[in-house]
């Protein structure tokens, strides 16, 4: 029989789940340069840790993206679905920001920065989801292009010499990178967005 989860006094589960929600959000919607992205982002990854320990898991590891919800799954020795993912910070973040932006560059032919969505990292692999938009902070034009949305998924992987784009998509309106972690090899919590 599985005890129903428990929180100790000083982490009630829904003040908990509140301010996860509000962390995940600042970490989601702000710039990736920003020093109050990385802390809201950084605060998110130790409240994922005490939600755990209090017997909570984000998804089931089979679920994706937006099917994953915080859910009850034990007396808390179950690691949630995004143990082993960390979220780079301070100059890891900027490395691999900086790389992922070759592509997201040529394909959109001018500058870009990038609000992240997600910036996971699970050993060697990383994975970034983020909105293209101008350094001023304004939306690039899409009427020039093909392209149908701002939105830039891109894999690296870090070997010798740094890291490294292995895949990216410019523009996507689906799920582009399914699949990419049985056609590379790489993780399937790596691709956690949240």
């Amino acid at each position: 029989m599985i005890a129903a989860p428990t929180a100790t006094r000083a982490d009630p589960v829904a003040a908990l789940l509140r301010d996860w929600t509000t962390a995940n959000g600042l970490c989601r919607g702000g710039s990736g340069d920003d020093p109050r992205t990385q802390a809201a982002c950084e605060r998110r990854d130790g409240l994922d840790r005490r939600l755990a320990a209090a017997g909570w898991c984000y998804g089931r590891p089979a679920d994706t993206g937006a099917q994953r919800t915080w859910q009850p799954c034990g007396d808390g020795t179950r690691q949630p679905a995004q143990a082993g993912t960390e979220t780079p910070q301070g100059a890891a973040r900027r490395a691999l920001l900086d790389v992922a932006r070759g592509p997201a560059e040529t394909g959109r032919g001018q500058p870009v920065q990038f609000v992240v969505h997600a910036l996971n990292q699970v050993g060697p692999w990383a994975f970034l989801f983020a909105r293209m938009q101008r350094p001023d902070g304004r939306p690039l034009p899409r009427a020039a292009d093909d392209l149908d949305s701002n939105d830039y998924a891109a894999l690296l992987r870090q070997d010798g010499n740094g890291w490294r784009v292995v895949d990216f998509a410019v523009g996507p309106t689906d799920v582009a990178w399914e699949g990419w972690d049985r056609r590379y090899g790489a993780p399937a919590s790596v691709f956690a967005v949240r």
